[in-house]
């Protein structure tokens, strides 16, 4: 019996019948998949037909709360959904820290919630305690992310935590997402248009209950000192006053503390690192607004806004209406560009596309989000105005992944040109590519290879390994050499640890962590045994059963391969030498993860022989 971390219950929900059905959690389940990702993607990928289509009613929501969450451990508020995605068409995760959602639903008494079916008409998911009722959303639909929010608050007499949609996700634009108490963002890849199609606008939650911790003599001997770690860490202040703004230093530090109005914390963060920002003066005087990232609120410059004010506002509009912002802009700037060669006729184009207007851009966000006119084709994204305007439209078109725009690259909404394991991720993460596609710790920096191996220890990466990652690793007489692929391979495990924990990815708190603490934390909180090398184990199976789950959808190398256009003119170069990279290179380095992970090298696909050691034999 599981004595603490888990709530104990799965939640099942079907729309078409309107009923919702409560069943215990399989205890070897939870031993075998960790809890939080690591069990939504089990739960996944045994509900999900192969080959449903990410719209049909058919398709499932996956949604989960690690053994962590709900318990006071610093950052331990991390939820995930997993479902097929409508622009992707793979079965991908999406996660986000919100702020109280994840704690209330564990403490209402769920460790995961599957949602299958379509309901006759709009609704919302109320879940209180043990009392799980589907409610009209007849009042709810056609409101914006914010206003559902406000709307359901309302409604209620307690604090509660609200999963919603906006316009966009109701009307299934396949760059539409869900957002996690009305801050955080999850689904880049269309979550909020597979809640849109089940007729779904929102999630509610209140939990009283608690979570329980197996061993609390041991769990408190172990939190005093982490906890002291973290009060003495030199850089805890800077972060608790700046945030994400630390990391980007293209935002003037005078215009943010300006606007400031307070930090925002999930459940149990010592960081804090979301805002509450407010307008100070100008036309939009007073416009408040809450962000996961302040960083967020200078997209538009990155396309031609000059004053930031307009910035934030224009963002306001985006996030409520509940569009991915960078593939917004990214189709936005494509169809300009379209209009600009004369592919696209202008007589279609009302009003004019101006990058660097509040008023086109808002006008155009709202178009896309209710489908009006020629909004229709640009909310399909990319591959539908590709469809209608044929192959020159392709040739203008910027490099795309799995139907996405890349979120960091040569061209791309964050321009970069050093291809890392985050550039490499975008590849091979199923989803395809979004902030957490394989970062740290070559995520926005070139580092010195000489930190590198106390961050690997860190990720649990034992020193035999460091020896593939890093060739010439404490010799003299061999050049210095990173393989990127054979690192991607650890940094997808150390985000899994993460993830099935329910532990903030964010850099300003994973630095606090290492994956032998994760272990034992696990261990002392859920009762169940388990070592480093046991919680590894688990972690590999939990990411190879992602990789079955999207070769049963039909990925394969073809899905794989990289972009063409990364490699032209100003393409990516080397990490470590600058030197322009190729795409055989690349392809070297997507053969070095998937021999890493003990899969086929050319193929991606595991061996029987490793399904079978790592309890897969009968997937």
């Amino acid at each position: 019996m599981i004595k603490g971390g888990f709530a104990g219950k799965i939640l099942h929900v079907d729309l078409t019948r309107n009923t919702t059905r409560t069943v215990p959690l399989d205890e070897a389940l939870a031993k075998n998949y960790i809890g939080g990702l690591g069990l939504t993607i089990k739960l996944a990928y045994d509900e999900i037909q192969p080959g449903v289509d990410a719209l049909s009613p058919e398709n499932i929501i996956v949604l989960g709360a690690g053994p962590l969450v709900g318990t006071n451990l610093p950052s331990t508020s991390r939820v995930y959904a997993v479902s097929k995605l409508p622009t992707s068409g793979t079965v991908g995760w999406c996660g986000a820290g919100g702020a109280n959602f994840g704690s209330l639903f564990k403490n209402a008494g769920f460790d995961h919630v599957i949602i299958k079916g379509r309901a006759a008409h709009p609704v919302y998911l109320k879940i209180v305690d043990d009392h799980v009722t589907i409610e009209s959303a007849d009042d709810l639909w056609g409101l914006s992310v914010d206003a559902t929010g406000t709307m359901l608050r309302k409604k209620s007499d307690n604090q509660i935590g609200v999963l919603t949609i906006g316009q966009a996700g109701e009307h299934q634009v396949p760059f539409s997402m869900a957002f996690l108490d009305g801050i955080s963002t999850m689904g880049r890849g269309g979550l909020g248009a597979v809640f849109g199609a089940k007729n779904l606008k929102a999630i509610s939650v209140r939990g009283t209950r608690g979570v329980q911790v197996a061993d609390k003599k041991r769990y408190e001997a172990l939190l005093k000192p982490f906890l002291k770690t973290i009060r003495e860490y030199p850089y805890l202040k800077e972060w608790q006053d700046l945030g994400l703004v630390k990391s980007f230093p293209m935002i003037p530090i005078d215009e943010y503390y300006g606007m400031k109005k307070r930090r925002i914390a999930c459940v149990s963060c010592p960081i804090g690192c979301k805002d509450l920002v407010k307008i100070p003066d100008g036309e939009f005087q007073g416009l408040m607004k809450r962000t996961s990232s302040v960083a967020n609120l200078y997209t538009p410059i990155l396309y031609g806004f000059k004053d930031y004010r307009q910035s934030v506002k224009c963002m306001s509009t985006i996030d409520k209406f509940g569009l991915d912002m960078f593939e917004f802009f990214g189709i936005m700037n494509f169809t300009k560009s379209l209009v600009d060669h004369g592919i696209v006729p202008r007589n279609r184009i009302e009003p004019e596309i101006a990058m660097d207007s509040l008023e086109s851009m808002e006008e155009w966000a709202r178009k896309i989000s209710y489908r009006e006119g020629f909004g229709d084709i640009l909310a399909g994204g990319f591959n539908k105005i590709i469809q209608e305007f044929g192959p020159k439209a392709e040739e203008l078109s910027p490099v795309l992944v799995k139907g996405m725009h890349p979120y960091a690259g040569p061209k791309s909404a964050l321009p970069w040109d050093l291809f890392g394991t985050m550039e490499l991720g975008q590849i091979l993460d199923p989803r395809g590519p979004h902030v957490g596609a394989g970062g740290s710790p070559t995520y926005f920096a070139r580092r010195p290879l000489g930190v590198f191996p106390k961050h690997f220890k860190r990720m649990g990466v034992h020193e035999k390994d460091v020896k593939r990652i890093l060739p010439g690793h404490g010799s003299q007489d061999k050049d210095q050499e990173l393989k990127v692929g054979r690192l991607l391979k650890y940094s997808h495990r150390w985000f899994s640890i993460l993830g099935s924990l329910g532990i903030c990815a964010r850099a300003a708190i994973n630095r606090f962590y290492n994956a032998s603490l994760c272990a034992e934390f696990y261990e002392t909180v859920t009762g169940i045994p388990t070592d480093l090398p046991g919680l590894l184990e688990r972690v590999d199976r939990v990411w190879t059963l992602l990789r079955i789950t999207n070769l049963r959808e039909g990925l394969d190398r073809k899905n794989e391969t990289p972009p063409e256009k990364w490699f032209k003119a100003s393409g990516f170069k080397n990490y470590l030498t600058d030197e322009p990279l190729t795409v055989n290179e690349v392809q070297e380095m997507i053969g070095d993860y998937f021999e890493e992970w003990g899969w086929d090298r050319e193929s991606g696909i595991p061996p029987q022989e490793l399904l079978e050691s790592m309890g897969l034999k009968d997937i």
